[in-house]
């Protein structure tokens, strides 16, 4: 990877390579942490355009994914300052009549409710603990939060989403 990115810095064509390689990862985390296909999009290009100008500032002593992480948070922090009343939970589900597929439509509609509730750094918690799967610790890191407030966090979330569920 480190040699892809000094490619990438010294050649147009290597960084747009670059670029594509991390544009799903960048539109997955967008997505999960607006729920709109539209935000998600804008948010993934607005970051990738951050990576491609800063990422001569990339220094090597956390995995490229972890930096690129701080970039989306803050860009979409950004962009929620610039928007202070901006609608980010949309289910994209079709009906159906099958039983099963209607509770868990329901389910995700009550969790999206839940989300859409939640506070900037709430959401963020729980988007990646518990959707991009990350550990506690990276987690922690990626908010400059301590361990021990981000575990107290999300012990307050799964209540939370008892009392929902």
């Amino acid at each position: 990877m480190e040699l892809q990115i000094q490619r990438a810095l010294q050649d147009a064509g290597a960084m747009t390579e670059f670029l594509k390689e991390l544009e799903p990862f960048v539109y997955r985390v967008c997505y999960h942490l607006t729920g709109h296909q539209h935000d998600a999009e804008d948010l993934a290009q607005d970051s990738l355009m951050k990576v491609c100008r800063n990422l001569h500032t990339y220094r090597g002593d956390c995995a490229i994914q972890s930096w690129v992480y701080r970039i989306i948070l803050n860009t979409q922090r950004d962009a929620v300052r610039k928007k202070k009343n901006v609608t980010m939970v949309e289910l994209s589900e079709t009906a159906s009549t099958s039983e099963g597929f209607e509770t868990q439509v329901n389910m995700k509609m009550l969790i999206q409710k839940m989300l859409g509730e939640l506070t900037g750094v709430d959401r963020q918690i729980f988007i990646l603990r518990f959707v991009q799967d990350l550990p506690l610790k990276e987690v922690a890191s990626l908010l400059e939060m301590k361990e021990a407030t981000v575990k107290t966090r999300l012990f307050r979330l799964r209540d939370r989403l008892k009392g929902h569920l």
